[in-house]
Order: C-alpha cells, then structure tokens, then sequence
C-alpha cells in the first residue's frame, strides 16, 4: 500500500462523509511550539490560542470535522499532552529552532486567565469530557503513555512528568476491533482453588490462568513506549521535534482498522501515521497545514529505510537498478 500527503487544515478534511475507518493523530499541544513554513509562524494554528478555553474549543471544532469522515464503526485514537500554569506574567526568549515559542508572552505565562499558579490545566480530560457532553461521542478508553526515556524537569516541589494521555472514542457503542491481533503473552501464572474462591454450583473445582484466552492477555491501560529520534534528511531544509514513535500507530492500526482501511492522520506532521499504515497494509492519509512538513512526510513515506523501520526491519541495503527491493517494488 501506498500513502497519500495532502496539505490542508484538520478542520476541513477534503475527504468524503464517512469514509475513514481510523484517526489516529496529535494535535499540537497548547501554548508549547510555533509551527512554521519557510522559518515564518503561521497564523490561526492549533495551539496558539490565548486560552485554554479557545483551545478546546477549536479542538472540538477539528473533532465534529474528523467524526464527519468517519465511518459508524470506525474510531478515533488522539494523544494530547497536558500543560502548568505559570501565571507570571513573563516574557518569553526566541528559540533559533524552526519550532520555536514565540516571543512575547505565552499563554502559560500571562497572567489574569483565572487558574491557580502552578497547576496542571488538565487539559487532555477537559477536551475528552467534552467530546462525551458536547459531541456525544463514547469514550471507550484512555491508553496512559509511560515514556521511560522522558526527559527531566528542574523542578523541586512535585513529581516528574513522564507521561502522556491517548482517547480512544467511537461513534458508536460497536466499532470494529481486531484485539486479538494485539494480545499480550500471558504470565503462565497459576492460581490454585481456595477454601477463599467457592467453586460456583455446577462448576468443577480448577486451577485458573491469569488469562483465559489461549492467544493471550488483553492489552491493559498503560504501555510503556519510548520516544523515538527522528532527523529529516539536511537537503529537506526543515525539521521536526514533535514525532511520535511508530510503535503508537502500529499497535492501534492493527487493532482497530481492517486490511486494506483508511486510516487518516489530520495533523500528520512527518507523516508516521500514514508510513506505518501503509507498511501494515492499510491506505494511509496525512494532512497538514505546513508545506515544510507535508515535504517531510513525502519523503519518508517512501523512503526504503522508513518503511523497514515502520516494519519493524533492519534498514535494507542500497538498491541497484533493476534490482527487487525488500518490499517486492522493481527500481526502472
């Protein structure tokens, strides 16, 4: 399968009504980069808002957009990171990265926005307990992202932040699912009957697995993913400090999309989503505003060595004229 790289904007998606059987996507997270084009910020992004309140808002604008395309029994897997309240009042200093703040004073930094000093906005759980009141939509999960290479925070009062919120949501209560494809090898641990566990009556007294299913363990709640570098190739002048590793989208691609489906990414970035549906077979679409990023993720889309990553492969050798690459393509 191949993937298809469209610039355009997560609140208008040039795709037909109900068509897509998986969203898989990140939005930018509030108040935390400015994405660019050419080393210019571009007006009116996600993210940029002056309130936590307009950032939702808009958010939930992108959302009745992505259920519009989605299928009755599709789903919708969105990771959203959360954010501390400063309140201070201070200006911030230009970053010379291409995703740098903006200078002046960030959203976190101003004060007068009605939020304790300090806290956690709460941003993920706001925007998931309104897609429930205000879009109607079934919450079917929230996937804690343990990060056990986050990095570290100055800080001397509270816990580091090492991890991260996805939402599975649905349209409806039945949706296609394939979670045998994504089991857990079971423990093998025994638990033998008690004088504490009463054999129900007309039940043989036996010893029980920690799973019952012979193809394994449900995946539980939290997954522990490292994050995953990534560097675009110099001669594509711009890179990206925001990718999410493949192994989010391959775990869910395999469970909830199936063989030969649509699975869309509307703030696709460097294109992950739609490289690693491509890779498992499935048709994959990444939108994004950026032209800088759109040009990121058609190069590795089809890059060799991008596409043996998302598979999980060593990087395959150059490839001679002629010659059948690794995934059956002849080179003319």
């Amino acid at each position: 399968m191949t993937a298809l790289v469209l610039r355009g904007d997560a609140r208008h998606l040039p795709l037909p009504d109900a068509s897509v059987d998986l969203i898989i996507t990140s939005p930018p997270y509030f108040g935390m980069r400015s994405y660019v084009d050419g080393d210019e910020h571009y007006s009116g992004q996600i993210g940029d808002e002056s309130t936590p309140r307009e950032y939702i808002g808009n958010l939930l604008d992108c959302t009745r957009e992505w259920v519009r395309v989605l299928k009755p029994e599709g789903s919708l897997w969105i990771n959203l990171g959360d954010a501390y309240y400063s309140g201070k009042g201070a200006p911030t200093q230009p970053d010379v990265k291409s995703v740098a703040r903006r200078p002046g004073v960030r959203a976190l930094d101003r004060s007068g926005l009605g939020f304790p000093r300090k806290s956690l906005l709460g941003l993920p759980w706001r925007y998931a307990i309104a897609c429930i009141d205000e879009l109607k939509l079934t919450l079917r999960a929230e996937v804690i992202w343990d990060k056990p290479n986050a990095l570290p925070e100055g800080v001397t009062d509270r816990v580091r932040r090492s991890h991260e919120h996805w939402f599975h949501l649905t349209r409806q209560a039945r949706y296609f699912a394939a979670i045998d494809d994504i089991r857990e090898p079971g423990s093998g641990y025994m638990r033998r009957p008690g004088a504490t566990r009463e054999t129900p009556p007309g039940q043989r007294r036996r010893a029980m697995a920690d799973t019952v299913n012979p193809l394994g363990a449900l995946p539980g709640s939290v997954w522990k993913v490292a994050t995953q570098p990534f560097k675009a190739p110099d001669e594509l002048g711009v890179n990206h400090y925001a990718a999410f590793p493949m192994e989010w989208p391959r775990r869910i691609i395999r469970g909830w999309s199936p063989a030969g489906g649509l699975v869309v990414d509307p703030f696709g970035g460097t294109g992950t989503t739609a490289l690693v549906a491509a890779a498992l077979g499935r048709r994959g679409v990444t939108v994004d505003r950026s032209a800088d990023y759109c040009r990121i993720a058609a190069w590795r889309t089809t890059d060799r060595g991008e596409r043996a990553r998302a598979l999980g492969l060593p990087k395959p050798p150059p490839q001679v004229a002629g010659q059948a690459d690794l995934f059956g393509e002849v080179v003319a």
